[in-house]
């Protein structure tokens, strides 16, 4: 299976954190992931949108490390607890990632990167992370950890990919996580 689409996503939401670990799961089950992470930030989210300029800088500088950037920091976040407004964690998220360590550093000059991706998904209807886009309406995602920790991660997958292709369902919806 290939899975494609772009996904809008910050580093603070629980449900991006699982839905990453979704990924993972399915991709060491053999599926394909064709994948463009985009940047959003939420409105009153001023710490999230300079760590989310952070990924700017290094998909711009060091685009062949921004998947082992985003993975170290949702998992520093999500699993280790460290801020990610911090530049300490940043330092060490690419320094898990292999990215050379002044990319970082220029995080500020790519907050409008940030704004304009967001721009971008708010176009498109986002108003939650993470959101899948491939045409038509966007697929926001929320799951629970049981999602990824079983061994129906790729049925699960073909779910995600069936609904997103399917332009007639708008809203499935289970009670919220967070």
């Amino acid at each position: 299976m290939v899975f494609s689409g772009r996904v809008y996503f910050d580093f603070l939401s629980p449900n991006v954190w699982r839905f990453y670990r979704l990924l993972t799961a399915a991709a060491r089950e053999g599926v394909e992931l064709r994948l463009a992470w985009r940047s959003f930030a939420p409105d009153d989210d001023e710490a999230g949108r300079l760590a989310l300029a952070s990924f700017e800088a290094v998909l711009d500088l060091a685009p062949e490390r921004h998947g082992r950037y985003l993975q170290a920091i949702l998992a520093m976040h999500h699993l280790d607890g460290f801020a990610v407004d911090d530049a300490a964690t940043w330092h060490e998220a690419a320094k898990a990632a292999d990215v050379p360590a002044g990319v970082v550093d220029r995080a500020e000059a790519y907050l409008q990167a940030v704004d304009v991706s967001t721009a971008e998904a708010r176009e498109l209807g986002v108003c939650r992370t993470p959101a899948l886009y491939r045409h038509g309406p966007v697929l926001e995602i929320a799951l629970t950890p049981a999602a990824y920790h079983d061994a129906s991660v790729v049925r699960r997958l073909e779910t995600i990919d069936r609904v997103i292709a399917d332009d007639g369902l708008w809203v499935l919806r289970k009670p919220d996580l967070e």
